[in-house]
């Protein structure tokens, strides 16, 4: 190891934040996209502070329910943690958010330069490393995305992990320093919590340790770091079971196991090129799981990833650094090889590459060096120097370029179906964003490209929105229907409520309320997590019918319920209490019900929350 001192190569580290800073500056006038209304505007977990308990120790989309169940794979504590953080710093405000995302990812740039300049790379060489990973467009999805921030979590814990480990390795003695051991495990574990995969980068711990010496003095450390850090996993590990209630939930219509392994050349061979020659750059890519043996979706990909694995056998033969880099970009991409557990529309995305990309990064800059080194001789470094900023800038231009494409949803779905023209998802995602804009009618061609390809419910919900806002309720309720004869074990539950509400809402705007009524209790009964918003719902129907006082009893039986639900809307339920105690003239619950509800949706945006904001307000003034 070269001597390494942060404050001789202070100028280094300045070269990389400005690299890294310049191509993801665009990316700080974003609005928040994708996931991040869900998961940030809409999710109470993060936003009231007696609920953080909860938040910490629940899946990330439990908020889609009443959280008494799971609805994803993911339980990610540093991840909420760090969307806790945010929102009591920044509110709904994208700016604070996406600054976070960025100084996540210089932070890990500047750990990946500390963490070559460790293992022995020179300090020029370690730079330019670096620099290609800050400034490489697969990183844009993990940077401008706000929810793509589990990515940037993992490298910082992971690297500054590792770089804690690599101090108490080379140390030397026989008795560990626990501040080291202690540091290092404290990072893990924020990687860990970040994202899963930290659970099979454990053996990068063993190839650091191994590369410096892997014996005599030093293994007393290695074990007591090895040790504790595998028994944080386990405990992570059944943790996380016993939160999520399963250790893996399968995607809807997922590829089997014959698939999977057919697809696993393709899949390698689309992170090879997106690493080495990032032209296409998108949400979702048109790969699809290879049913058969082709020469395209099989015997290419296969040769590709066979020469891939003769030179990685070769590198590591040549030992050194060279293992260490290796597993550093294969030992994190390895549950993506794993398209059993992704629906069959995206079976790959860059933001897999984030960490993985560093050791490739640094195993191309290395190797350059050695060419050049080889062809012109012990002058090679400016023609090294000159090369790779060639290389950054061009990588660093079409980042700024791609970045721009996650600035809003509309931007981000449109470029999406240029990209994948086939993808049913990619194409309801475009009609809800057009929906969202107010172009009702585009967004019925977009719902109507996505059914053509596969008619999922969610599609087919959002088309009956549409329907309903053109005024087409006939078609509305055809297809609402259909989602809500959709088996609770083949649909999401939060999509099979929508389809409740949705049908509700269509035969009530028909005129049809004894429809309504019976979609209503029959959504109640099928989903009980969602029983108050839906009850909220029937009441309106009950009060139009004249029938207040079924209408009050329904509200009444609800109200404990719409406490424990997460959806802003389940809040609604004292805001009719409110309304319907006040025309009772039982001022005293009108009252208890108004200030309830305004206390219970502060932070909800939502356009029919934030109108009974205003009403509930003004009623209280009047009871005053």
């Amino acid at each position: 190891m070269e001597n390494f001192s942060l404050k001789t190569e202070f100028k280094y580290l300045i070269v990389i934040a400005v690299a890294a800073i310049s191509v993801f500056a665009s990316t700080l006038n974003g609005n928040f996209v994708y996931d991040d209304n869900r998961q940030i505007l809409e999710n109470p977990l993060i936003q009231n502070p007696g609920l953080y308990a909860k938040a910490l120790t629940s899946d990330v989309w439990a908020f889609k329910g009443d959280g008494t169940i799971a609805a994803s794979n993911y339980w990610r504590p540093t991840f909420t943690a760090l969307n806790i953080f945010c929102y009591w710093a920044f509110g709904p405000s994208p700016l604070g958010w996406h600054v976070v995302n960025l100084v996540l990812h210089v932070g890990v740039c500047l750990l990946g330069f500390i963490f070559l300049r460790r293992i022995g790379f020179a300090a020029i060489t370690a730079c330019l490393a670096s620099v290609i990973f800050a400034v490489h467009p697969v990183h844009t999805e993990s940077v401008a995305w706000i929810a793509g921030s589990p990515d940037l979590l993992f490298g910082v814990g992971m690297l500054g992990s590792l770089i804690l480990a690599d101090r108490e390795f080379c140390r030397g003695g026989e008795r560990p320093d626990y501040l080291n051991i202690t540091g290092s495990l404290v990072l893990f574990c924020i990687a860990l919590g970040a994202k899963e995969v930290a659970l099979l980068c454990l053996p990068l711990f063993y190839l650091l340790w191994r590369y410096r010496g892997g014996g005599g003095s030093n293994a007393r450390p290695f074990l007591a770091l090895f040790g504790s850090a595998a028994a944080l996993g386990t405990a992570y590990f059944f943790t996380r079971w016993a939160i999520l209630g399963t250790i893996s939930r399968p995607a809807e219509n997922a590829a089997g196991l014959a698939q999977t392994l057919l697809s696993i050349p393709s899949v390698i061979a689309f992170y090879l090129k997106q690493t080495v020659l990032p032209i296409t750059l998108a949400t979702n890519y048109p790969l699809r799981a290879a049913g058969e043996i082709g020469s395209v979706n099989f015997i290419l990909p296969l040769i590709i990833v066979l020469a891939a694995g003769a030179l990685i056998v070769f590198l590591w033969r040549k030992a050194s650094y060279w293992p260490l880099l290796i597993g550093l970009f294969a030992l994190p991409l390895l549950p993506a090889l794993n398209i059993g557990a992704f629906i069959p529309e995206q079976i790959v995305h860059d933001r897999y590459l984030y960490l993985p990309l560093l050791g490739a990064a640094a195993a191309i800059t290395i190797f350059a060096e050695f060419v050049l080194r080889r062809a012109v001789g012990e002058r090679f470094e400016p023609v090294f120097v000159v090369l790779f900023a060639i290389v950054a800038v061009a990588l660093g231009l079409k980042t700024v370029t791609y970045g721009q494409t996650w600035k809003d949803e509309l931007s981000l779905w449109k470029h999406a179906v240029t990209v994948d023209d086939r993808s049913a998802f990619n194409w309801s995602q475009l009609g809800a964003a057009l929906a969202a804009g107010g172009a009702t009618a585009e967004s019925l061609d977009a719902y109507d490209r996505s059914i053509a390809i596969d008619p999922t419910p969610i599609a087919l919900m959002g088309r009956a929105r549409g329907y309903i806002a053109a005024g087409r309720l006939d078609e509305a309720i055809r297809d609402a229907a259909v989602v809500t004869k959709t088996p609770l074990e083949q649909i999401n539950a939060y999509t099979l409520f929508q389809g409740y509400e949705t049908l509700g809402l269509a035969y009530d705007k028909y005129g049809d309320a004894a429809s309504a009524e019976a979609t209503f209790r029959e959504g109640r009964r099928v989903l009980p997590i969602y029983s108050a918003t839906l009850t909220e719902k029937l009441a309106v129907v009950l009060y139009v019918q004249g029938r207040k006082q079924e209408a009050l009893n329904e509200l009444v039986g609800a109200r404990d319920q719409a406490g424990r639900e997460m959806l802003g809307d389940s809040k609604a339920v004292y805001f009719r209490l409110g309304l319907l105690y006040s025309e009772l003239g039982n001022n005293a619950e009108a009252r208890r019900n108004f200030q309830d509800f305004l206390a219970a949706t502060e932070n909800i945006r939502s356009t029919a929350i934030v109108s009974y904001r205003k009403q509930a307000v003004a009623a209280l003034a009047k009871l005053k």
